[in-house]
C-alpha cells in the first residue's frame, strides 16, 4: 500500500513539473510596457520622444510588444552612454515609411553596434591633452559632452556608409597631430559627417579623408565643408573628369591660396583648374577619359 502511495505522489510531482514546463517562459520573463517605460526614465531618455513613438505605433495599430522591441535599443544605448537619439530618428523614419519592426530590428542593431565602436575611438581621441584644448577653444556652441556625442554619431554614420574605422581613426589622429589653429570643432564634425557622401564614397575614402583634412587646415569652416559633396560631384559632372582628377584640382587650388568661397564656386562651375571654363592644368587634363594616359 505504501508503495502505491509513493508511486502516486511521484507521478503527481512529475505531472506538475511537466505542466510547469509547458507554460511559456515568456509568461514569466515578459516585461510590461510600464516597467520598460520606468527603465527608460531611469536611463535618462527624453520622455517626449517615447510618447511620440508610442503614439505613432498606436496609430499604425502595432502591438505593445512591437513598441517595446523598437524602444529597447534606445534604452540599451542610453545605459551605455551612447547617443540614443539615433534610434528614435531611425524609428520615426521607418514608421513614416511603413517599415515593419522585423525589418527595423537589424538596422537598429547596426546603429547600436557602430555607435559603440565609434564611441571607443572618439573617447580615446578626446582624452588627448591637445584635443581637450581644441574642444575648449571651440565657438562656444557645443559643450564637450555634446561635441562628443555628435562625433560618435558622425563616426557611426560613416561606418554605416562603409567607411573603414581605421580611416576615421587616422583622420582624427592627423587632425590632433597637425596644425589645429585653423580647424574648428564644428568643421571637424562636418568633415566626418560628409566623408561617405564625397565622390566614390567608401572606394576613395582614404583620398577623400586627406582632401577634407587639407580643406580644414586651410580654413574651411563647417558651412564650407557641408557644401563639398555637391561641389565636387558637380565639378566631376561638368568637367567630365574622374573623381581623382577633380580632387587633385581642388587640392591645387588650396595650395595656390584661393579662399574657400572661390574654390567652391569654381567647383560648382566645373572649373577644376581654378581658371575660366576649360582652363584645366595639363596634369589634370591628361586624366580626362579618352585622352592618352587618361582613365
Amino acid at each position: 500500500m505504501k508503495t502505491i502511495i509513493k508511486t502516486i505522489k511521484r507521478s503527481s510531482k512529475v505531472a506538475g513539473l511537466v505542466l510547469l514546463l509547458a507554460i511559456p517562459v515568456n509568461l514569466f520573463a515578459q516585461e510590461t510596457v510600464e516597467s520598460l517605460l520606468d527603465r527608460a526614465t531611469a536611463s535618462g531618455i527624453d520622455q517626449t520622444r517615447i510618447t511620440e513613438v508610442r503614439q505613432r505605433v498606436q496609430e499604425r495599430g502595432m502591438s505593445d510588444q512591437e513598441f517595446m522591441s523598437i524602444i529597447q535599443p534606445a534604452i540599451d544605448m542610453a545605459d551605455e552612454n551612447l547617443p540614443y537619439e539615433m534610434i528614435f530618428e531611425k524609428v520615426l523614419e521607418g514608421l513614416s515609411k511603413g517599415v515593419s519592426t522585423q525589418r527595423m530590428a537589424p538596422v537598429l542593431s547596426s546603429i547600436h553596434e557602430n555607435a559603440s565602436r565609434s564611441a571607443q575611438f572618439v573617447d580615446r581621441w578626446m582624452q588627448r591633452s591637445e584635443v581637450r584644448k581644441f574642444v575648449e577653444r571651440g565657438e562656444g556652441r557645443m559643450e564637450r559632452e555634446q561635441f562628443r556625442n555628435e562625433m560618435v554619431k558622425a563616426g557611426s554614420k560613416a561606418m554605416m556608409q562603409n567607411i573603414d574605422e581605421g580611416i576615421l581613426i587616422e583622420t582624427l589622429n592627423n587632425v590632433s597631430e597637425g596644425n589645429m589653429d585653423k580647424v574648428k570643432p564644428s568643421g571637424l564634425l562636418a568633415a566626418i559627417n560628409i566623408l561617405g557622401d564625397l565622390p566614390n564614397g567608401s572606394n576613395s575614402a582614404s583620398q577623400n579623408a586627406r582632401l577634407v583634412l587639407r580643406a580644414l587646415q586651410s580654413g574651411f569652416e563647417a558651412g564650407d565643408i557641408q557644401k563639398l559633396p555637391a561641389a565636387l560631384n558637380m565639378a566631376q559632372r561638368r568637367s567630365q573628369l574622374p573623381a581623382a582628377a577633380v580632387g587633385k584640382g581642388f587640392m591645387e587650388q588650396i595650395e595656390r591660396g584661393f579662399p574657400s568661397e572661390r574654390i567652391l564656386q569654381n567647383m560648382f562651375n566645373g572649373q577644376v583648374g581654378g581658371g575660366p571654363p576649360g582652363n584645366v592644368p595639363g596634369g589634370i587634363m591628361n586624366e580626362r577619359p579618352g585622352r592618352p594616359g587618361g582613365n
